[in-house]
């Protein structure tokens, strides 16, 4: 059983005198225990604070915002590179198709970024306008609209569009945006 142990754990015995595989034994008996319980609690510690804090920052009306923000300013960052191809501003026509999918993924996420609590009349960091939970079903149906927009628009960049058809997709998907920050964003300041 003793030596079961040593070949359980990986060690070798081989070169080991009598005596040194009993200091060996006793280790994995004794101390070995106590070292593996301690590593294992600080672990379990560390995840369940971890995973603590990551939850109370979900609720935080504040973060979501921010994170609404730059979520928000990548699906700009994305089209004013597609604008930029559109434009002839820039040759990388074969990468319509990847700020596209961007685009399209993020779209996705709109109707989670706004749960109750985080408008404009709460919070003056965001121009969220409280219509937006007052219409929740124009809302989600606009955030839909450039999920489509921008689904045509990989269409349209994986079929070997050219710039001037990357630009009549990119106005629909423009109007789509506009679908969206015309009834339920607050003008700037």
């Amino acid at each position: 059983m003793a030596t079961r142990n040593l070949v359980d754990c990986g060690c070798t015995t081989g070169g080991m005198g009598l005596e040194e595989r009993k200091a060996v034994r006793i280790w994995l008996n004794d101390e070995g225990r106590k070292i593996m319980r301690k590593t294992m609690f600080a672990l379990i510690t560390s995840a369940t604070v971890a995973l603590s804090a990551q939850a109370m920052a979900v609720d935080e009306p504040a973060n979501i915002i921010k994170y609404r923000q730059a979520v928000m300013k990548a699906i700009g960052g994305h089209t004013g590179a597609i604008v930029g191809v559109a434009k002839g501003e820039v040759s990388f026509i074969g990468h319509v198709a990847a700020h596209a999918r961007a685009i399209h993924d993020m779209s996705k996420l709109i109707p989670d970024l706004f749960p109750k609590g985080s408008d404009r009349a709460a919070f003056a960091e965001t121009r969220a306008l409280p219509d937006i939970w007052a219409d929740w079903a124009k809302f989600e149906a606009a955030a839909r609209k450039l999920q489509e927009e921008s689904a045509r628009m990989i269409q349209v960049a994986e079929g070997g569009g050219d710039a001037a058809a990357i630009g009549a997709q990119l106005q629909n998907m423009g109007k789509a945006c506009g679908g969206c920050h015309k009834p339920f964003r607050a003008e700037k300041k």
